[in-house]
C-alpha cells in the first residue's frame, strides 16, 4: 500500500539519525533470533520458584507466538519486505532473511508483555505489578518501532503482529490462571492469588 511505503521512506529521510539508529538496533536486539532474550528470560524466570508461574505465563505466550506468526502465518502469507519491494529504502542492522507479514519481533514482545501483565499481580503487589508490566509493555512498543525504524517491516506488519501478541498473551495468562486454580485450589480469577482459607 502506497501510504506504508511512503510512511517508511519518511522515517528513512526525517527520523533517523546517528544518536537514534545504535539505540534502535539495541532494541530490536531483544526480538532477534526469534525472540531469544524473551525466551531465556522465561525460562529463568521458571526456574526461580517465586517467578515460576511468570515464566510459564510468558514462555506459553511466546510458544503461541512462535507457532502461529511465525510457522503458519508468515509462510502462508508469503509478504516480501519492504526493502524489497520499495526503491530507495535502505534497511539497517541484521538484514531478514524470512517474510515480512506479520511481525514475528512485534508479536513475541507484545505477547510476552501482555503475559506479564496479567500474571505478576499474582506474585507482588498489584499496582508495583501493574507499573512494572507497563514499563514492559512500552519496551515492547519501542520493538515495534525499531521494526519500523530499521526499515525492515511494513506498518501493517507490525500492527498486526502487536494485535496477535495480546491475543496470546491473554490466551496464555489465563491458561495458566486456570491451571493454577486448578493446582492451587480457590484462587481469585482476576489476581490468580490462592484464597487464605
Amino acid at each position: 500500500m502506497a501510504f506504508e511505503d511512503s510512511f517508511l521512506l519518511f522515517l528513512q529521510d526525517n527520523v533517523r539519525n546517528d544518536f537514534m539508529t545504535p539505540i534502535m538496533k539495541g532494541v530490536t536486539f531483544i526480538g532477534d533470533h526469534g525472540g531469544l532474550v524473551w525466551i531465556i528470560l522465561a525460562l529463568l524466570l521458571v526456574i526461580i520458584k517465586k517467578t515460576r508461574w511468570v515464566g510459564i505465563g510468558v514462555g506459553g505466550a511466546l510458544a503461541l507466538s512462535g507457532l502461529f506468526t511465525n510457522l503458519i502465518i508468515k509462510p502462508l502469507v508469503q509478504r516480501e519486505r519492504p526493502y524489497a519491494m520499495i526503491p530507495g529504502l535502505n534497511p539497517l542492522g541484521e538484514i531478514p532473511t524470512d517474510t515480512s507479514f506479520p511481525s514475528g519481533h512485534a508479536s513475541a514482545g507484545m505477547a510476552a508483555a501482555v503475559a506479564f501483565f496479567i500474571v505478576l499481580p499474582w506474585i507482588m503487589d498489584r499496582t508495583k505489578a501493574h507499573v512494572l508490566g507497563a514499563m514492559i509493555i512500552v519496551l515492547s512498543l519501542c520493538i515495534c518501532f525499531s521494526r519500523l525504524y530499521l526499515g525492515v517491516h511494513y506498518p501493517t506488519d507490525v500492527l498486526t503482529g502487536l494485535l496477535l501478541g495480546i491475543i496470546y498473551g491473554i490466551i496464555s495468562g489465563r491458561v495458566v490462571g486456570m491451571i493454577r486454580r486448578r493446582f492451587l485450589g480457590d484462587v481469585d480469577r482476576d489476581t490468580g492469588e490462592a484464597d487464605e482459607k
